[in-house]
């Protein structure tokens, strides 16, 4: 075995062991002892049955993979549209904050009214061009959440159809077309995170699968195909790497690709040298464009830098090494940042605070790592993801909520677990061959994984759908490796995964992972958008003698339900029953009034009066042309639509 194929298998065999671990870490991390138990015979069943189904789909004529593709797409586009019109979530945290101004820019307003972006810079170009697609949609009419839905559809179908006919160009398998139809129609991949919250997420992997794509069909295409593929990866590649600065780890995959492919000779032969500068060019660009030196970007946004806020690439570092919350974003970091006056004192402060933590990890810094690893790889908390829950959910979701998100999370985490295993039996089962450009351009996909491992996994912070940019790559790497079936496992290959597994599972013990036997909270009704006063988002006056109303049905029983006013104001906060005027007083609780006690089902008003002598503030959330709740607010008499309350109906029995 040369040099070269021997670094090829050793690349190959460090991603089987991240598999592993992300095998590991659904098996042993669901909603409850239940699913987790559910999960593994399931997986192992589909690993056994569902190869058995290929050579009945081999027999299959091209009309008839056709027809189920195209009543497949059908289907979840239908789907999609009843889960945006009638299970509607309450969207949080980072994606609401960049809707906001993005909305705002798209209507002309070229201010930037609160400090989360000063703090966060980083995502000034994803507002930026959600603003330019927002003002086309609303050119057409459109408002702004059939604007931002219909972005979601575009890129989340797109992606699936761009995977299926990846697919069926490069390896004409008809089992893997109708594999990757299943996983985008039956799993919960096109129905939940990616279509009811837009963030950087989706286009970065939608942008990688068509990177990648276009350098395994290169050789096939003509010149002004050629042309105006080198177009759409320099515009991509640039896009990619302005809504998501971690995308540029794909220069030192191709790089190392590059290295290898010229050490056997292959390099000048497999063609990947133009479409590989050209997205070089377009990364470049994207980092030309935001970096700050530059302000090209944040020229058009009408945005100005206040460095005094930014938090310097270090706090992630720093939370990357906190062994406490597995290297997950935590907020006792952040705190520490903000209360440091400039950013040279916070990059200090993150300095130290690495230097101490690395000194004191010594052998558990590898805990951490695999840690880390195992949340990454985890997808059982797609429902959740920036998830406030359901604006109203219906009656009978809240019947069985548990079982329903139950459901969900083990039928993501056995598409999950299903892919891992299919991509970790070919990449033991093939021999890398870098003679064709499937394998050549396999190798750039393994890489491009390492890397998007290694830099969560070793050096930044890390969330779970952070390792969700391997279900592209995975699909990628189905279609561009020879069939498992073809060339058998050895026995040895068996022990060695095994072996894999069980030091994972013994890792898993020790951290803090493990199955949420806890129960949960069940939203009943939300509309918990908010722009957060940490980030100086401002409340409104409320006159004395004057009082502001909106209107909320709940479809169950809620125990708990509460209000967020605003820190020291007072005033009297009443839930009324429309049908029965029965009213529910709120006690105040630093900056929220809440009511603990049977809600029963049916339609109510919060009504929030100022009966002092003076101002009071009141925390209410604005985002033009965005409707955030069932029901407007009412003020005076004055109908907002795109304005709400902050409020929550949850059944907390449900966790007991």
């Amino acid at each position: 075995m040369t040099g070269a194929r021997r670094v090829s298998r050793g690349l190959s065999w460090i991603l089987v062991a991240c598999l592993v671990g992300g095998l590991v870490s659904n098996f042993t991390f669901s909603q409850n002892w239940v699913t987790s138990i559910i999960l593994v015979p399931l997986t192992l069943l589909g690993w056994w049955g569902l190869p058995k189904l290929a050579p009945v789909i081999y027999r299959l004529t091209n009309r008839q993979v056709t027809l189920p593709v195209g009543v497949g797409m059908a289907v979840m586009v239908l789907l999609q549209m009843a889960v945006l019109k009638w299970l509607p979530v309450t969207v949080y945290h980072d994606p609401l904050r960049v809707l906001d101004q993005a909305t705002r820019m798209a209507v002309g307003h070229t201010s930037w009214k609160i400090t989360y972006f000063w703090r966060y810079p980083q995502n000034v170009p994803i507002a930026y061009l959600l603003s330019r697609w927002l003002k086309l949609t609303m050119e057409m009419g459109m408002g702004v959440n059939r604007g931002v839905h219909l972005l979601s559809m575009l890129m989340l179908d797109g992606m699936v159809l761009l995977g299926i006919d990846t697919a069926w160009r490069v390896s004409k398998k008809k089992h893997l077309v109708l594999g990757i139809l299943a996983f985008g129609v039956l799993t919960p991949f096109a129905y939940t995170y990616y279509l009811q919250v837009f963030y950087t997420d989706l286009p970065v992997m939608f942008v990688l699968l068509y990177l990648l794509r276009t350098l395994v069909l290169w050789r096939r295409r003509n010149w002004w195909q050629k042309s105006l593929s080198g177009a759409l990866l320099v515009l991509l590649a640039m896009l990619g790497q302005l809504t998501k600065a971690n995308m540029i780890v794909i220069i030192p995959a191709m790089l190392l690709t590059a290295l290898i492919l010229w050490g056997r000779h292959r390099f000048k032969q497999s063609q990947l040298l133009v479409p590989m500068l050209l997205i070089t060019l377009g990364i470049t660009l994207g980092v030309a464009l935001s970096f700050p030196l530059s302000s090209t970007l944040d020229k058009a946004a009408h945005f100005t830098r206040q460095t005094d806020y930014e938090f310097p690439l270090t706090q992630w570092v720093t939370m990357g090494l906190n062994e406490k919350s597995n290297g997950v974003y935590n907020t006792k970091d952040a705190v520490a940042n903000v209360k440091l006056k400039t950013k040279a004192a916070r990059n200090a402060h993150n300095l130290q605070v690495i230097k101490q933590r690395l000194a004191k990890q010594n052998v558990g810094l590898i805990k951490l790592w695999l840690a880390k690893l195992m949340v990454l790889t985890n997808a059982g908390n797609i429902f959740h993801w920036y998830n406030g829950g359901m604006q109203e959910a219906p009656r009978s979701y809240l019947k069985a909520a548990p079982v329903f998100t139950g459901l969900v999370a083990i039928s993501y985490q056995l598409a999950t677990c299903l892919l891992f295993g299919f991509v970790i039996k070919r990449l033991l089962a093939t021999k890398m061959t870098l003679a064709s450009a499937n394998g050549q351009v396999a190798l750039l996909v393994i890489l491009t994984a390492l890397g998007y491992l290694a830099f969560h996994v070793l050096l930044w912070e890390v969330e779970e759908r952070y390792g969700e940019v391997l279900v592209p790559l995975s699909w990628l790497l189905v279609t561009l490796l020879p069939a498992a079936d073809d060339q058998p496992i050895t026995p040895k290959q068996v022990g060695a995964v095994f072996a894999l597994g069980t030091v994972a599972v013994l890792v898993g013990a020790m951290t803090n992972l493990g199955v949420n036997s806890s129960g949960q909270t069940v939203t009943v009704a939300a509309q918990r958008s908010q722009l957060s006063t940490q980030y100086g988002a401002k409340p409104v006056d409320l006159a004395p003698g004057k009082q502001i109303s909106q209107v909320v049905k709940i479809n169950g029983a809620a125990s708990d339900v509460s209000v967020q006013i605003h820190a020291k104001s007072h005033v009297t906060v009443t839930l009324v029953e429309l049908k029965t005027g029965d009213e529910y007083v709120f006690k105040r609780h630093t900056d929220e009034y809440d009511y603990q006690g049977n809600v029963p089902a049916g339609t109510y008003q919060f009504v929030i009066k100022n009966q002092t002598a003076v101002d009071q503030d009141v925390d209410i959330v604005h985002v033009p042309y965005y409707r955030m709740a069932p029901y407007p607010m009412d003020d005076q008499g004055t109908v907002h639509w795109d304005t709400s309350l902050i409020y929550w109906f949850r059944d907390v029995r449900s966790a007991n």
